[in-house]
C-alpha cells in the first residue's frame, strides 16, 4: 500500500495540474474527445454502422481542428461571439442526423454550451442555453425517430440549463482570480521597479546621475519612449536643470525660469500640484523649449515632497493606460523622495557655507579691524592729554595713527576677499605679530619672548593665517588685560599637530566669565579662538586665576582637511 500511495500521489498532482486556471480551455477540448465515446461504442451495433460513420466523422473533424487551432479559435471567440452559434448549429446538426434527442452525441453537444459559459460566464451560459434549446425541440418534434418519453425528454433539456449555469459559476470564480493575480503582479511590479529605483538613487553621486537614473527607470522599467525632468531652485525659487531621455541632440538649453504661473501650463500645474495632458497648450514660458515639447503629447506630473515643490517630470502619453498611470505615480513619489532630499541637502550645505563664511568674516575683522581700531582710539585718548603741552609730539603720534589706520584698510581688503600671501613663512609670522602687538599698545611697550619648534612652512597657508590669527588675539588680550610687560609664545609642529602656547605672568582672570558670551558680548576673542579650534578639530585650554597669571594651549589637527582661516 505505501508504494501505491508514492505512485498514485505524483500521478493525481499532474492530473490537477491540468485543471489550473490557464488551462481551462485545455479542459474543454479535452471534453469534446471524451464526449464521443457513447458515439464510439455505437459501432458495436452491425446494423447502425453505416449511418454513424458520417457524424463520428464530423465530430472527429471538428474535433482536430479546434485541438490544431485552439489559440486562434480562442481568441476569435472572444473577438466574435458569433463563431460560437456556428458550433452551437453544428451540434444541433450533429444530433439530427445521429438519433435526435436519442443521440449518443448529446454529452457532445453540450461541450458549445459550457464553452459559452466558460467565455462569458453567467451571459454566455444563458445565452448560449438560450440558443440551443428550441433547436432541440424542433429535432424531438420533427424527426420521428428521435420519440423519447416526456420524463427523458425534460431531464435532457433540464441539463442544457443547468450545467452550463453550474460551469459558468466556477468560470466567473477563475476571471475573479485571474484579475486579483494580475492586479497582484502589478503591484508586485511596482515594488520591484521601486526597489530598484531606491538602490541606484542611494548610489547616485550628484543630482545629475538622481535626473538621470529616474529617467531611465520611467523609460526603461515603466515602458514609456520619452521622458522630460526638471528642477525647482529653492533659494530663488526658478523651474530649471532640464534633462531628457534618451538624449536629444537638438533638445535646446534652457534658462531657468521663475515660478510664476504666466510662464507656462508646466509651472501652473506645478504650482497648483495638478497632472494633465498638454492638448496644444503653451507648456513653458521658453519658445525654443515650447516649440520642441510641443512636438508630442506629454503626460505632466508635478514632484513634490511634503508641501515643498520639487520639479516637474513629463512622459510621452501614447500608451498611457490607468494601471500604467498608477505605477507612474509611485515611481515619481519615489523620485520627488530622492530629488527633493538631494535638492534640501545642497540647499542646506550652501546655506551652512554662507553662515561659516560669514563667521569667517566677523572673526577676521574682530581679529584685526578691531584691534587696530582699539589701538587707535588709545592712542588718541593719549594725544588729547598731550594737547596743547606736547604739540611736537601729538604730530608724531598722528603720524603713527595715520599709518596704522592704513594697516586697518588694508586688513579690511584681507577680510573681505580672503586675500594672505601664501609667502608667510616662520620670520614674517614672528615680525608681523611684533608689529600688530606694538601698535595695539602704544606708548608703553610691551615684548614678545618667540619659540618655535618644527617647520611652521610646510603647513598649508590656511593653517598658518589660522594659527596667525589664533596668536594674534591671544598676545591682544595679554597685551590689554594682563598688565605685564612680556608674554611668551611657544610653536612647535609636529607631523600630526600644530602646538600654540600663550603665556604671560599677569594679573590672571576667570576663564569660566571670559569665555561666557552673555558676560561679554562684545569682547569675544577667547571665545572665538575656542570656536575657531572645535571647528577645525583641535582643543583650547586656559589655565589661569586671578592674580597668579595665565596661560593659553592650543592643539590644531593638520591633515583634517577643513582649514579655511
Amino acid at each position: 500500500m505505501p508504494g501505491f500511495y508514492r505512485l498514485a500521489i505524483p500521478m493525481l498532482n499532474r492530473i490537477d495540474s491540468l485543471f489550473r486556471s490557464d488551462r481551462v480551455f485545455i479542459f474543454l477540448i479535452f471534453y469534446r474527445w471524451a464526449s464521443l465515446f457513447p458515439a464510439f461504442f455505437a459501432f458495436r451495433e452491425e446494423d447502425v454502422l453505416l449511418a454513424a460513420i458520417l457524424p463520428f466523422a464530423l465530430s472527429l473533424a471538428a474535433n482536430g481542428i479546434i485541438s490544431i487551432f485552439n489559440h486562434k479559435l480562442n481568441k476569435a471567440v472572444i473577438d466574435r461571439p458569433g463563431f460560437l452559434g456556428m458550433d452551437i448549429l453544428f451540434s444541433a446538426i450533429l444530433l439530427a442526423v445521429s438519433g435526435g434527442v436519442s443521440s449518443p452525441y448529446y454529452l457532445y453537444a453540450l461541450s458549445p454550451l459550457l464553452a459559452g459559459a466558460f467565455f462569458f460566464q453567467v451571459r454566455g451560459a444563458l445565452s448560449a442555453s438560450l440558443l440551443f434549446t428550441p433547436l432541440y425541440v424542433l429535432i424531438r418534434v420533427y424527426i420521428p425517430q428521435t420519440q423519447m418519453d416526456e420524463v427523458s425528454f425534460a431531464l435532457q433539456i433540464t441539463g442544457i440549463w443547468i450545467l452550463p449555469l453550474l460551469f459558468a459559476y466556477p468560470s466567473n470564480l477563475l476571471k475573479s482570480v485571474n484579475k486579483a493575480n494580475e492586479d497582484l503582479a502589478n503591484v508586485h511590479r511596482q515594488l520591484e521597479i521601486i526597489h530598484d529605483l531606491t538602490v541606484l538613487l542611494q548610489a547616485a553621486p550628484d543630482l545629475l546621475s538622481v535626473q538621470e537614473r529616474v529617467l531611465g527607470a520611467v523609460t526603461t522599467e515603466l515602458g514609456f519612449s520619452k521622458a522630460v525632468v526638471a528642477l525647482v531652485d529653492p533659494a530663488h525659487e526658478e523651474l530649471g536643470g532640464w534633462l531628457v531621455y534618451p538624449r536629444q541632440d537638438d533638445f535646446p538649453r534652457t534658462n531657468p525660469l521663475s515660478l510664476r504661473s504666466e510662464n507656462g501650463e508646466v509651472i501652473k500645474a506645478l504650482l497648483q500640484r495638478e497632472n494633465f495632458v498638454s492638448e496644444g497648450r503653451t507648456l513653458i514660458g521658453d519658445s525654443q523649449l515650447n516649440q520642441w515639447l510641443s512636438r508630442d503629447k506629454w503626460y505632466v506630473v508635478p514632484l513634490y515632497l511634503r508641501e515643498h515643490p520639487v520639479g516637474i517630470l513629463l512622459v510621452e502619453e501614447s500608451g498611457l493606460t490607468p494601471e500604467r498611470e498608477s505605477t507612474l505615480m509611485t515611481v515619481a513619489n519615489q523620485a520627488a523622495l530622492a530629488l527633493g532630499t538631494t535638492i534640501l541637502c545642497i540647499d542646506r550645505a550652501r546655506r551652512l557655507a554662507v553662515e561659516t563664511e560669514r563667521n569667517r568674516i566677523a572673526r577676521d575683522i574682530h581679529d584685526t579691524v578691531a584691534q587696530s581700531l582699539f589701538g587707535i582710539a588709545y592712542s588718541l585718548d593719549a594725544c588729547i592729554t598731550m594737547l596743547p603741552q606736547k604739540a611736537d609730539d601729538v604730530r608724531n603720534e598722528l603720524i603713527e595713527l595715520r599709518s596704522l589706520a592704513n594697516s586697518a584698510h588694508d586688513e579690511v581688503r584681507r577680510s573681505i576677499f580672503d586675500l594672505w600671501p601664501s609667502a608667510l613663512n616662520i620670520e614674517l609670522f614672528m615680525a608681523d605679530l611684533t608689529n600688530y602687538i606694538n601698535s595695539c599698545c602704544r606708548p608703553r611697550s610691551f615684548s614678545i619672548i618667540f619659540s618655535n619648534n618644527g617647520d611652521f612652512n610646510s603647513l598649508s597657508p590656511g593653517l598658518r593665517r589660522t594659527v596667525y590669527r589664533m596668536a594674534q588675539e591671544a598676545l591682544a588680550n595679554s597685551a590689554r588685560h594682563s598688565g605685564a610687560q612680556s608674554a611668551r609664545l611657544c610653536l612647535t609642529v609636529s607631523d600630526e599637530d600644530v602646538y600654540l602656547v600663550v603665556s604671560d605672568e599677569g594679573k590672571g582672570f576667570d576663564p569660566s566669565i571670559a569665555l561666557s558670551r552673555s558676560q561679554n558680548r562684545e569682547h569675544f576673542g577667547l571665545h572665538g579662538i575656542q570656536e575657531r579650534a572645535r571647528a577645525l578639530g583641535g582643543e583650547f585650554e586656559i589655565a589661569s586665576r586671578p592674580q597668579a597669571g595665565t596661560r593659553i594651549m592650543i592643539t590644531l589637527p593638520i591633515h583634517n582637511g577643513h582649514h579655511h582661516g
